[in-house]
């Protein structure tokens, strides 16, 4: 018997053996699947990688090679590179020396001698009739952004500058904003920063009716930004008119002291310093070519995208941005005072329609009666005090959480009375009940002064919680009195700030 247990129990741990190698063999072959299927998709993310490199240079190549023959052919048109390599050389400050050569048909070399003695304070006018018989529009932009950069300022014509400012779109495009820049910095004097707001003034007044509310919109955000006003207190309910009129009043103020501050820093003083953005600007348009050339020179930059990377460069001509989003910004660039009053100027009706709303919602009558939250329930209150009704069912809340059971008195009372019983029982029937009998005063005498002790307390809590709610009525009241005070004061400033503001604007 103990040989065949002993047989039985050897196979088994040979049966245990095998199968904890076959798991363990099951384990190895899941794990080299899991691995195989990892070096898979590495081997699969490589073969991507190197595939998008090979496409990569093979597009560079395509383009090295059409480049190359690109410039073959730009070779033909040496004058006109000339031509821009002096115009280069004059934004840097380093020539160009001797005579420019003239080329049929391209508006920038007349342009270019034109400016380059215009910098010295000449007018020449025969070459710079010829650069706008070429190409007016260019000529005029060249010769504007070329003496704005580099001085000669006088020779530009109020025509000229008209022509290089026209009423911007809702997209303003990157030569229009560089003139706009100029002007609106004192570049050209009084008649270019009046031009400014009146191009300016056209394109508001020209706005359909939804985006003129929101461009209202967006400058009575840019007037009030910075004006802090304190919220009405949380605890009172439905007394949102009276928040936005609190709100409106003060914003109002704050937008008349923008205005006003906006306005004061126009001097009729160029700045200091010209924006980088123009000579960018002057740069595009020069590189842009003669007619001939455009279509090839704008391919060249195509494929010098192609192979460098990056993003192709921006026209002369693109977009700027949403004239509405840079007038915003003017009107809050503090370090361009000139700027930002032409902003102010420009966006006079918004302003106005903005103010006219603000002083609409701040004329709001301040409620009288107001619900308010306490720590102990709600109640309604008055700048004269709280209404008494609700106060006294707070009040009664209160009281009546402050009761206390009657049971310990009645347990005195039933203690009490088996005392007697048991002292009647300890005379009639043997003194053995008379411990008893003081027993249960000694029971009564414990719950009575437990029963003094929870009303003493309750008492007590009642007190504090009627305190408490007279300093939250007390807090609720002033608040109130404060609000319709602070609205009152305001309101009679809405009339003088709207006439202001209107005065300032016209």
């Amino acid at each position: 018997m103990s040989d065949n247990w002993w047989t039985d129990y050897q196979q088994n741990k040979r049966l245990r053996g095998l199968q904890d190698d076959l798991y363990a063999v099951s384990a190895s072959l899941a794990s080299a699947k899991s691995s195989q299927r990892r070096l898979n998709a590495e081997l699969s993310k490589v073969r991507g990688s190197l595939e998008q490199r090979l496409n990569r240079l093979s597009a560079a190549f395509d383009a090295f090679v059409e480049i190359s023959d690109l410039r073959v052919t730009l070779g033909l048109f040496d004058a006109q590179g000339r031509i821009r390599h002096h115009a280069r050389q004059l934004l840097e400050g380093v020539g160009p020396d001797g005579e420019v050569s003239d080329v049929d048909g391209y508006w920038l070399a007349p342009a270019l001698v034109a400016l380059r003695v215009a910098v010295d304070g000449v007018a020449d006018t025969d070459s710079l009739d010829l650069a706008k018989a070429r190409d007016a529009h260019r000529a005029a932009v060249f010769h504007v952004l070329g003496t704005g950069l580099l001085g000669g300022r006088g020779t530009v014509t109020a025509a000229m500058l008209s022509e290089a400012l026209p009423m911007p779109a809702a997209t303003m495009s990157r030569y229009q904003r560089a003139v706009w820049t100029l002007a609106a910095d004192g570049f050209f004097g009084e008649a270019g920063w009046e031009l400014v707001r009146r191009r300016g003034t056209e394109f508001v007044r020209a706005l359909p009716d939804g985006d003129r509310a929101a461009a209202a919109e967006t400058f009575r955000a840019v007037g009030t930004v910075r004006k802090m006003v304190a919220p009405v207190p949380r605890d009172f309910e439905g007394v949102e008119n009276l928040g936005s009129a609190l709100s409106a009043a003060a914003r109002l103020s704050a937008m008349r002291a923008w205005v006003e501050e906006g306005l004061a820093g126009y001097t009729n003083e160029p700045a200091l310093e010209v924006e980088p953005d123009i000579r960018t600007v002057v740069e595009l348009l020069i590189d842009e070519g003669s007619p001939v050339e455009q279509p090839l020179l704008a391919r060249e930059r195509e494929l010098r995208v192609v192979i460098e990377g990056g993003s192709e460069p921006p026209a002369w001509d693109g977009s700027a941005g949403e004239t509405i989003a840079l007038l915003r910004k003017d009107a809050d660039d503090a370090e361009h005072p000139g700027r930002r009053a032409a902003a102010v100027r420009i966006s006079g009706d918004l302003v106005l329609a903005a103010a006219e709303r603000l002083a609409a919602t701040a004329r709001a009558d301040a409620p009288y009666r107001v619900r308010a939250r306490t720590r102990h329930g709600q109640l309604t209150v008055t700048p004269d005090g709280p209404e008494e009704g609700s106060l006294a069912q707070l009040r009664s809340r209160i009281d009546a959480g402050a009761q206390v059971s009657g049971h310990r008195r009645m347990a005195v009372g039933v203690a009490l009375g088996v005392a007697v019983v048991f002292l009647v029982l300890a005379v009639v029937a043997g003194w053995g009940w008379l411990v008893v009998a003081l027993a249960a005063p000694i029971v009564a005498a414990v719950q009575w002064r437990a029963d003094v002790r929870d009303r003493r307390d309750a008492a007590a809590s009642a007190a504090a919680r009627h305190g408490s709610l007279a300093k939250d009525v007390e807090q609720r009241v002033a608040a109130l009195v404060e609000c319709r005070t602070q609205l009152e004061d305001q309101q009679p400033k809405i009339d003088e700030d709207l006439k202001a503001l209107r005065e300032a604007l016209a």
